[in-house]
């Protein structure tokens, strides 16, 4: 096997491990905690956690190189709870909350709260639709998606 393959091999694997964990676990792992489950050197870890980043399948913290979003989900507390399979887990927004039952095609509760006001704004989701009583109501993207990646984390 060539280098370029088996740097793609572990890219696959790196992704596949991270998105086990936050399924399973509701967190994302650590570079330390990846290259130890599947046994690589935490280098190499880091350098996939790298490359998936600059191809949009992570975002990692500044600094740290750590992982911030795994999208939908997101590392750090937001204001998008997504309670579902017996788990909770945190959407980057409301897009990404909404993806998350989609992803793991489980009924969930979302708590959320407006942007502009703060109101409460929880939502449910059952066998892949909103819940009736919650399809009131405007979800408002300020960036459109083409331009999400310009600046994910708006830094």
């Amino acid at each position: 096997m060539d280098a370029e393959q088996e740097t793609r091999e572990l890219d696959i694997t790196v992704r596949q491990y991270v998105y086990d964990q936050v399924i399973h676990t509701g967190l994302t792992p650590t570079i330390n905690e990846t290259a130890s489950a599947i046994s690589r050197d935490p280098n190499e870890v880091r350098s996939s956690f790298h490359r998936l980043g600059e191809a949009h399948m992570l975002v990692l913290q500044k600094g740290s190189g750590e992982i911030l979003m795994a999208n939908p989900f997101s590392a750090v507390p937001t204001p998008f709870l997504v309670r579902a399979a017996g788990r909770s887990y945190y959407g980057n927004c409301i897009w990404d909350a909404l993806g998350i039952p989609a992803m793991l095609n489980e009924d969930a509760v979302i708590e959320a709260s407006c942007g502009c006001c703060g109101t409460a704004m929880n939502l449910a989701v059952s066998n892949g639709s909103l819940d009736e009583p919650q399809r009131r109501g405007i979800a408002h993207f300020a960036i459109p998606a083409a331009h999400w990646w310009d600046d994910i984390v708006f830094n």
